[in-house]
């Protein structure tokens, strides 16, 4: 996952290491204040490397007219040949949205909105007219629509609270499971804080609220959860201590956490596939500022299981 787009020469760099890495997709995030123009820079992404597929993880939906929306995301899966994953989520970061002059709604009319949108997109994807009368959004956007490269563009919603998994586990054919940012990045650890370890029972808990959304379409969803940090060291224990002094965590939770790496790329993998067969996770992003070059070791550890 990268951000924020400084120079052209360097974005493909990055992009071409990932590439080289093994990486299979690179995404791009939503931050008003941090990240650059999405679209643009996913279509640039796939000109360097279109063995790539590109994504949103995720775009908060707040930000985004559902039928513009549509139409960005039709157009960009046409021109990189069907490559494109839309990621969606409700919105939480309170300064992007002063940054953007907008109020900040309620969680639940946040979510409703998210539903209201993604089954908008729904429709524009299939090519059918886009007619919805909702809550929050009254669209009625005529026929034909263009149709987008693949059959399907796969929807991701990315979050960490019941109501939003929930609605995940409905409507999304991938979910990016993470903590709950409501309180923002420092608030969010708060929940996790239930003992040494005990991170695999809350992220057991919010995977059962994906299946709860589900019902019997469960297994045709791929799980995912972003890698904020991967630590290479021979030095494991310590390198997590000093890593969660920041979130006044101990070395035990953040080793214990899905959304750290720390050690050997061989430990690396091993905790990967921990966590696939704890969690049903088996599609993993890696955050933008750890070595992805060094990661090429930990991919190559994982084909072979």
């Amino acid at each position: 996952m990268f951000s924020a787009i400084e120079n052209r020469d360097r974005w493909r760099d990055d992009v071409l290491r990932a590439e080289q890495a093994g990486f299979a997709i690179v995404t791009v995030s939503d931050h008003f204040r941090s990240t650059g123009g999405i679209f643009s820079a996913l279509q640039s992404v796939w000109e360097a490397a279109p063995r790539l597929r590109v994504g949103t993880l995720v775009l908060n939906n707040d930000f985004w007219n559902p039928s513009l929306l549509a139409r960005e995301a039709i157009t960009t899966d046409v021109l990189t040949n069907g490559a494109l994953e839309l990621g969606l989520g409700a919105g939480w970061d309170e300064p992007d949205y002063r940054a953007m002059g907008l109020e900040r709604r309620p969680p639940g009319e946040r979510i409703e909105r998210l539903a209201e949108s993604i089954a908008i997109l729904r429709q524009a994807f299939a090519g059918e007219h886009v007619r919805l009368t909702g809550r929050h959004f009254s669209v009625d956007g005529g026929a034909p629509w263009p149709k987008p490269a693949q059959h399907r563009i796969p929807i991701v919603v990315g979050g960490g609270s019941e109501r939003v998994l929930k609605l995940a586990g409905r409507v999304a054919d991938i979910v990016s499971i993470h903590r709950n940012l409501q309180r923002g990045v420092p608030g969010s650890w708060e929940n996790e804080k239930k003992g040494e370890g005990e991170f695999a029972d809350i992220v057991g808990e919010r995977v059962a609220w994906v299946r709860d959304g589900a019902g019997d379409r469960f297994g045709d969803i791929e799980l995912n959860a972003i890698i904020l940090k991967a630590v290479f060291t021979d030095s494991r224990h310590e390198a997590a201590a000093d890593l969660g002094r920041a979130n006044g965590l101990s070395a035990e939770q953040i080793l214990a956490s899905p959304h750290y790496l720390i050690g050997r790329p061989e430990q690396m993998a091993e905790d990967l596939t921990r966590r696939r067969e704890r969690w049903g996770i088996s599609y993993w992003t890696l955050v933008t500022g750890s070595d992805v070059s060094a990661f090429a070791k930990v991919v190559s550890q994982l084909a072979g299981r």
